[in-house]
């Protein structure tokens, strides 16, 4: 029993780092640009024209509260119960600054979810991409 315990466990939590780590693309002018990004870290980077650009980037979180109370009445016998909740939820929205080793930036917004997503993202020398994450 122990040991099909521990495997589902151990299934459960490797279906969990599915998507956890992929490909992206930067696109421009009839250029892709190859990059990466990892969900588990927080870490992306792509080249562009030879030069590695590489930073972290952060999604938006939805906060939900809830609370519940109950009261149940049987003859002379009355009982209380009460709850309490709190989801967090990953709305896809997302944002990254990425940065060269001679001080370049790109900034990027993105909608991601199960590791496919696109976005938008700009350097500060006006350039623009189309970012395909994921496909």
């Amino acid at each position: 029993m122990k040991t099909r315990l521990a495997a589902l466990l151990l299934a459960a939590a490797a279906s969990s780092l599915v998507g956890c780590a992929g490909n992206l693309r930067l696109l421009e002018d009839g250029k892709s640009h190859p990059g990466t990004w990892n969900a588990a870290t927080k870490q992306i980077e792509a080249t562009i024209d030879g030069k590695r650009y590489a930073g972290t980037f952060s999604q938006n979180a939805t906060v939900g509260f809830g609370q519940s109370f109950a009261t149940a009445y049987s003859g002379n016998r009355t009982a209380f119960g009460s709850g309490f909740g709190t989801t967090v939820s990953n709305n896809g929205s997302g944002q990254a600054v990425l940065t060269s080793d001679d001080g370049k930036v790109i900034e990027c917004i993105f909608q991601a979810a199960m590791g496919r997503g696109q976005g938008q993202c700009q350097g500060m020398d006006g350039r623009r991409y189309v970012l395909v994450i994921g496909g």
